[in-house]
């Protein structure tokens, strides 16, 4: 299977894990945190990016390569926006990181 076609399974499977598969996200939030969550989608959005970006510099179907670019980004924007914004305004956990 060519690189580009790999970028859109990832992303079929971003798509599936935030709608089909939903409850099992919200079970891996409630049991360990929502950081593993958080870090598979943007691995999931960094990699399409990449797939995306191998497809263009190779011309392997520059249309195909230039949606799973602009989707990686939407994906990497829904982690900026969902995980990252919300929690602007806490400390970090680590107290010797900032200053009181």
């Amino acid at each position: 299977m060519k690189i580009p076609f790999w970028g859109l399974a990832l992303q079929i499977i971003f798509v599936l894990s935030i709608t089909i598969f939903n409850s099992f996200r919200v079970i891996i939030m409630e049991h360990y945190s929502v950081y593993p969550v958080a870090l598979f989608e943007l691995f999931i959005g960094v990699t399409s990016i990449l797939c995306g970006m191998y497809g263009i510099i190779k011309k392997i179907k520059p249309f195909l390569s230039l949606f799973i670019i602009i989707f990686g980004l939407l994906i990497c924007f829904f982690f900026t926006f969902v995980y990252l914004l919300p929690e602007a305004g806490t400390p970090p956990p680590i107290p010797w990181l900032y200053s009181k």
